[in-house]
């Protein structure tokens, strides 16, 4: 268990292959993740969170870290508070993945009761699932689960010229067309015939869970082996996806948790820029930054080596909460209550109006 400081609970950051050619020195990113200083981190980073009104902080026991306590939402000094909470997962489909999807599926009705604990009351919540796949047709169509072209050894992917280009093959986002699989090109999983589950946390949660623990799993294993997290995200709050994904995201007064699942390196083909240009634009009336938390279970290399998964996590504000994905006991204490905490807190606090 690792801790990190977090200077502000409004602000906090979640995921480029080592060698992407296209990454200029200016967008590399702050190399100085939980993993790059010395040896491999392990285990969880899970920061403490603060507040004008008041500190709150995780104490970490052996047993793992204790609730958070949450300041009051309702104080007249500082009327501040979110009314919606879109939580977007980017969940990799690559063939390999079954076990770690069936993993988040288990701790995920735990995450759902620590975050309506933490959350204000009557929150309008947006749960939906996206995929890492570019490139898959559809069932029965062209794809490479098994081997791309391209692969990734120690945890770098497309560090040559000749590899960069021959990932652009395999790299199609909407806007050049929508090329039908569900759950691609930064589409919603529809699930039960839904692109998303909406629930008010006032409610009961027993069929978001039910939704969603069918949904991880259902996007299965038949996804591109190039896998594109990063372009997942920004594409699912882009514009060119506002027909696929319409009602679920809102901007002002609604805080947006981005948390990726993935074992791979990143493979998106843009410069990093362009994907969190899509992010910012889609929560600008919310104030930006503020709004966006970002969150993952992730293979340990990538923010030991800074990738682009690593970069676009850091890039909208403190240090993120992550975990090691072969840990998969550590599932519930990442996708449950310290997270939920914090983005708790985070809505609490973003500014209204």
């Amino acid at each position: 268990m690792h801790v990190r400081p977090l200077a502000s609970a409004s602000v906090l950051g979640l995921f480029l292959a080592c060698g992407d050619a296209t990454q200029t020195t200016s967008e590399a990113g702050d190399p100085s993740g939980p993993a790059s200083t010395g040896g491999m981190t392990t285990g969880i980073v899970i920061p403490p969170t603060s507040s004008t009104t008041g500190s709150t902080s995780a104490a970490v026991t052996s047993e793992g870290p204790e609730k958070y306590d949450l300041p009051p939402s309702d104080t007249e000094e500082d009327p501040v508070g979110c009314g919606a909470v879109d939580v977007l997962f980017v969940v990799d489909n690559s063939k390999s993945m079954a076990q770690y999807q069936a993993a988040l599926a288990d701790a995920f009705p735990q995450f759902v009761d620590a975050m309506i604990d933490n959350l204000p009351k009557g929150v309008d919540l947006h749960v939906g699932i996206t995929t890492t796949d570019f490139y898959c047709t559809g069932p029965g169509q062209a794809c490479c689960p098994d081997n791309c072209p391209v692969g990734n050894t120690q945890c770098q992917i497309g560090t040559t010229p000749e590899e960069v280009e021959t990932i652009d093959e395999y790299y199609v986002p909407p806007t050049s067309g929508d090329n039908g699989a569900n759950g691609a090109q930064g589409r919603l999983f529809v699930h039960d015939g839904m692109a998303y589950f909406g629930i008010n946390t006032n409610a009961d949660p027993a069929p978001l869970k039910a939704w969603f623990t069918g949904a991880a799993t259902a996007a299965g294993e038949q996804g591109s082996s190039l896998e594109m997290p990063v372009a997942a995200a920004a594409y699912a709050t882009s514009t060119t996806n506002a027909g696929a994904n319409e009602g679920f995201l809102r901007d002002k007064d609604a805080v947006l948790l981005v948390f990726f699942l993935t074992n791979d390196p990143d493979a998106s083909v843009e410069v990093l820029s362009t994907y969190t240009a899509m992010v910012r634009e889609a929560k600008a009336d919310c104030g930006g930054d503020a709004c966006i938390l970002t969150a993952g279970l992730l293979k340990k290399c990538v923010p030991a080596e800074n990738q682009k998964l690593w970069q676009f996590m850091k890039a909208f504000g403190e240090e993120p909460i992550w975990g090691d994905i072969e840990d998969k006991a550590g599932y519930v204490e990442v996708v449950g209550e310290a997270l939920a905490a914090t983005l708790g807190d985070a809505c609490i606090h973003i500014p209204i109006g």
